[in-house]
């Protein structure tokens, strides 16, 4: 009983955890700090960058402060045109939204360089950890605790080292115990 106990106080929160669910860029809702590259034909000044504020809001000419916080491009696409098409600006606007920098991701623990990294389509979390140096030689290999905000709140949940990341998404690599 005595070594159950022990067994049971070396583990950490990660087996408690439930498994991160499958995400892709397409399930992505954009989140102030996003940058958007957008694209409006017959209105040549709105093409450019810009940047999700805190507010979740883009400003365009024409239009003024659009909100796009949690709505995946599509989405965006068609709100920007429903903008348009209410104020009498564009009467068949065609937009055009596609992302650029997006929010960085974060590794904690036991990596070799802990920080904030430059998110890329397609990560994983093996690729993640690669460039935050690595796994140290006090690691527990193999998963890992991912934070990620959904719908407005932040959800833990543990991730296979094959598991995609998303902008903003939190990895902690814990320590192993022996």
């Amino acid at each position: 009983m005595a070594g159950f106990a022990l067994l049971a106080a070396c583990t950490t929160s990660l087996s408690s955890l439930p498994s991160t669910p499958p995400a892709s860029m397409a399930d992505y809702r954009m989140q102030p700090g996003d940058e958007l590259l957008v694209t409006i034909q017959d209105v040549e000044q709105a093409d450019r960058s810009y940047i999700i504020d805190a507010g979740g809001m883009i400003s365009l000419p024409l239009l003024q402060e659009v909100e796009v916080a949690g709505l995946d491009l599509r989405a965006i696409e068609e709100r920007i045109a429903e903008g348009y098409r209410s104020r009498n600006v564009l009467t068949s606007p065609i937009i055009s939204v596609q992302p650029g920098a997006l929010r960085p991701f974060y590794v904690i623990g036991e990596v070799t360089s802990p920080g904030e990294f430059t998110y890329r389509q397609g990560m994983t979390i093996l690729s993640a950890i690669s460039a935050a140096g690595g796994y140290t030689y006090r690691a527990q290999e193999g998963e890992v605790e991912v934070v990620r905000s959904v719908n407005g709140r932040e959800v833990r949940s543990r991730a296979s080292e094959d598991a995609p990341i998303l902008p903003g998404d939190r990895i902690r690599v814990y320590e192993k115990w022996f």
